[in-house]
């Protein structure tokens, strides 16, 4: 097998265990900002349809944060071998601009990564925010 410079070895180790749904529960819950003067993304909801990770995010407004809707979301684990999930990363479409969350949860914080694209031609700068949440 030639190995590849792309992956680490564990991804290679032929007679890995059966393929199986991450444990969501680590994830799980309301997870909200800790800096109440968030301009970006200020509560996350994770919940779970059967196996899939399912996330509700909300952007900073007032009086009430803007409900972006429900989003299906991908779990990961901390490696090949986990049995729970740490980590997510899901998307948003607005018509005139992306976003794509990637989170990850350590010491009961989530730290999420948020990478906005603009569509429409508008000129404006694609960007990316990092923001910190508690439960």
């Amino acid at each position: 097998m030639e190995v590849s410079t792309h992956v680490c070895a564990a991804d290679l180790r032929a007679g890995a265990p059966p393929a199986r749904a991450l444990e969501l529960a680590p994830l799980l819950g309301v997870w909200h900002a800790t800096d109440r003067r968030n301009p970006g993304v200020v509560r996350l909801e994770l919940g779970r349809r059967g196996n899939t990770l399912v996330v509700r995010a909300f952007g900073a407004d007032s009086p009430e944060p803007i409900d972006w809707g429900e989003t299906t979301a991908v779990g990961y684990g901390a490696s090949v071998a986990a049995g729970e999930a740490m980590a997510f990363t899901a998307g948003y479409d607005f018509g005139f601009l992306t976003v794509t969350l990637a989170a990850y949860a350590k010491q009961g914080i989530l730290v999420l990564d948020t990478f906005t694209v603009f569509t429409d031609d508008s000129g404006r700068a694609d960007y990316f925010t990092r923001e910190f949440f508690h439960r």
